[in-house]
């Protein structure tokens, strides 16, 4: 019988199930495939407070979206200062076509290195248009008059994901891969007292969370088959595979 159990192995299941266990709370981890075999190895591996969300923020004075950023640089310092084997600062360049765009991004840098605090990883800085071009040279050189570069962290997604399991069983966790949960139990009142995992095992716990990313829909409808649909795609990729002949779009 354990307190918690975590149902999604990617970096947020198995955050939550660290968390839990350093808490205190007996907590089991299932998943259905490879850990962070999901979403959690396909990021952007950036580390960053958001750049675009401050640009809303200012925008649309927005305070919901700064204090975001806000929050995003704070986690960004955690991850870096944590993980330093898993995790740099990388540089970015911004393009600038007019004064006025040097003059937009150079303040929207700056606020952001002020939101950041000592936590601000390089001082961002315009770079003139030879500079810039020296960093990269297949920059379109019509009307560049330079580039504003600032930093961000970047980090390796899967092995940070793995680093979250093994800390979590290091705190004395359990963790399954290929476990897939099957079906959901209740108890008279309703509430979800196990989960039978690969149709033929079943683990009793106080409380589920589902953390299955993109999946969690498929989840929900284990414990209540009637629920409407939360998740919608938010883009739609397309996949090519090349041959020798043609060019095949694969959906």
């Amino acid at each position: 019988m354990f307190d918690v159990c975590v149902i999604g192995g990617g970096a947020t299941g198995a955050g939550c199930a660290l968390e839990a266990q350093l808490r205190g709370l007996r907590t089991v981890l299932v998943e259905a495939g490879d850990f962070a075999s999901g979403s959690s190895s396909a990021a952007t591996k950036m580390v960053h407070g958001g750049v675009r969300y401050l640009q809303e923020a200012v925008k649309g004075l927005d305070i919901n979206q700064y204090r975001l950023v806000r929050s995003a640089l704070r986690e960004r310092e955690l991850m870096l200062r944590n993980a330093p084997h898993l995790t740099r600062t990388v540089e970015f360049l911004v393009p600038c076509f007019s004064r006025f765009e040097k003059l937009y991004y150079g303040a929207g840098m700056k606020m952001y290195d002020l939101i950041a605090g000592r936590a601000s990883l390089l001082p961002s800085r315009f770079l003139s248009r030879a500079q810039a071009l020296s960093r990269m040279p297949a920059l379109n050189t019509k009307g560049l008059i330079g580039a504003v570069a600032y930093a961000d962290g970047q980090f390796d997604d899967a092995r940070y994901g793995m680093a979250l399991i093994t800390s979590f069983l290091h705190a004395g966790g359990e963790a399954l891969n290929y476990a897939r949960v099957t079906a959901l139990e209740k108890d008279s009142t309703g509430k979800i007292v196990a989960a039978q995992v690969n149709d033929n095992d079943l683990i009793r716990a106080t409380a589920f969370v589902n953390a299955t990313g993109p999946a969690s829909d498929v989840v929900r409808h284990l414990a209540s088959p009637a629920a409407s649909p939360r998740m919608r795609p938010s883009k739609v990729f397309t996949f090519c595979c090349r041959s020798t002949a043609t060019q095949q779009p694969m959906h």
